[in-house]
């Protein structure tokens, strides 16, 4: 146990932001969020998302840039990261984590989106000794490593570009504003480039960064929206604003396409996190959906709950919703099926290919539910540092281990504790907590107590406690 770290770990990034850009109050443009590490930007493949007023971020991309090794075990759905001597794990769907060893709750579990475990920003940056600064105003968070004190934010508009790019063409020939049509778009990811040819002939080219605002209209039906870079396309209309470093801050596009006939809308995909074990009280279930835009989603899952919200993320036509297990809840492969209602009135389902199965009946209250068993030590025996306490609870179940001592020294009494450990009984309800602490003298007695707990750290059964004389 590491004596110096804070017993109390911040979680989540408690970011509550108000773009003013049409989109529901729970959800948020995470692609204007910009990631600083030592003032240097970190560019995501898998762009940053935020739920229920927390940013989650792709774990390598932040973790790695603080120096910190990552390791991902796709049994156990687990991501294991190390930092010197700093030591973390999250599975995916679970609010626990566990930082040296000792169980942090998160209030927003990690997840799986796009292929990338998602987890929450300001844990994994206060966890490796990191400073977090954040600034609404631009919706920009600054990271300081190794525990220094993080720079003040950066006051920029939330279109600000970063890094700045480079003045092309020069900033003093390049206008503010400039219609035309679009010649090309010379990379499709950000930052990416546009080629416009100007009204009057000259060609200009602008910076297109994770920032800029893109907005594409159908001048045949009038349908406008929200874009990536990507969807636009040469001989569409364009006007382009821009700063001058010739970064692009809004590109309004206007294209000519008659309406196809309608067809059948699909859900494309169905994914539930975490997969490949049973989920206990305090899991949470993550679904996510792709399928037509503008739609209104839910998901149930057979046998257990129906009309689970799943609203619509930032990016249109990607649907996540969540479910947090209950103490009581049970059902064996069961199937999660995914209805979405288009904006034509289309009623479509799909279901995802993995069943689930939940198993918190183990949660009981404790007029009902069983004392966990302490298997090692025996109660009157020796022990030494390190010593590892073994013993069986109800299978998945969360058993609470704690190690306190007393004796004498000298004339004085001296007692305190050596730690305490959530840990997690496997399939068979097996399950071990190691305690490295000493304490100042020898030959004290030692006291080791286990209790069954939910997710909030409730005590959830009696108590089992072996008294030991540590030699």
């Amino acid at each position: 146990m590491r004596s110096h770290r804070p017993q109390q770990v911040l979680i989540g990034l408690a970011l509550v932001l108000a773009l003013g850009v049409g989109l529901a109050a729970a959800q948020t443009s995470a692609p204007y969020v910009k990631v600083f590490v030592d003032g240097s930007p970190v560019y995501f493949d898998q762009p940053p998302v935020i739920a229920n007023a927390r940013v989650l971020v792709p774990l390598r991309g932040v973790f790695e840039r603080l120096g910190a090794t990552v390791a991902w075990d796709p049994a156990s759905q687990t991501v294991l990261a190390q930092r010197g001597t700093t030591s973390v794990s999250l599975r995916i769907g679970s609010p626990q984590a566990f930082v040296d060893g000792q169980a942090q709750f998160l209030d927003v579990p990690p997840m799986l989106v796009g292929g990338r475990t998602m987890v929450p920003l300001r844990f994994i940056s206060q966890t490796l000794g990191a400073n977090v600064n954040w600034d609404a105003a631009s919706y920009t968070v600054q990271i300081a490593s190794q525990g220094a004190a993080a720079p003040p934010p950066v006051s920029v508009p939330p279109s600000q570009a970063y890094p700045p790019a480079p003045a092309y063409p020069p900033a003093a020939s390049t206008p503010s504003i400039v219609s035309g049509t679009i010649v090309r778009v010379a990379a499709t990811t950000y930052p990416g480039q546009l080629v416009v040819q100007a009204s009057g002939g000259a060609i200009y080219t602008y910076n297109v960064v994770s920032g800029t605002t893109i907005i594409r209209t159908n001048a045949v039906t009038g349908v406008s929206g929200p874009v990536s870079l990507a969807a636009l396309q040469p001989g569409d209309t364009v006007q382009v604003t821009a700063d001058q470093s010739g970064t692009a801050q809004n590109v309004a596009a206007t294209f000519a396409q008659a309406p196809t006939p309608a067809s059948p809308g699909v859900i494309t995909s169905v994914t539930v996190t975490p997969t490949g074990r049973q989920l206990v009280a305090g899991d949470v279930m993550t679904v996510v959906a792709t399928g037509p835009a503008h739609g209104t989603a839910t998901f149930t899952i057979n046998g257990l709950r129906a009309g689970l919200p799943m609203p619509e993320s930032a990016q249109p036509g990607t649907y996540i919703g969540t479910y947090t297990v209950r103490p009581g809840d049970y059902v064996v492969n069961s199937s999660v099926v995914v209805s979405l209602t288009a904006p034509t009135g289309q009623l479509i389902t799909a279901t995802a290919p993995a069943p689930v199965s939940i198993n918190a009946s183990a949660l009981v209250p404790p007029a009902s539910g069983g004392a966990p068993i302490i298997t090692s030590p025996a109660a009157g025996s020796g022990i030494s540092t390190p010593f590892t306490v073994t013993g069986t609870a109800a299978p998945g179940s969360l058993v609470k281990v704690q190690a306190d001592y007393t004796g004498n020294l000298l004339l004085f009494n001296v007692h305190g504790t050596l730690g305490t450990q959530t840990v997690t009984a496997d399939a068979n309800g097996n399950w071990s907590a190691t305690f490295n602490q000493a304490p100042p003298v020898r030959g004290v007695n030692v006291t080791i107590t286990a209790v069954q707990v939910d997710y909030t750290g409730t005590a959830r059964s009696p108590s089992t406690t072996v008294d030991t004389t540590l030699q």
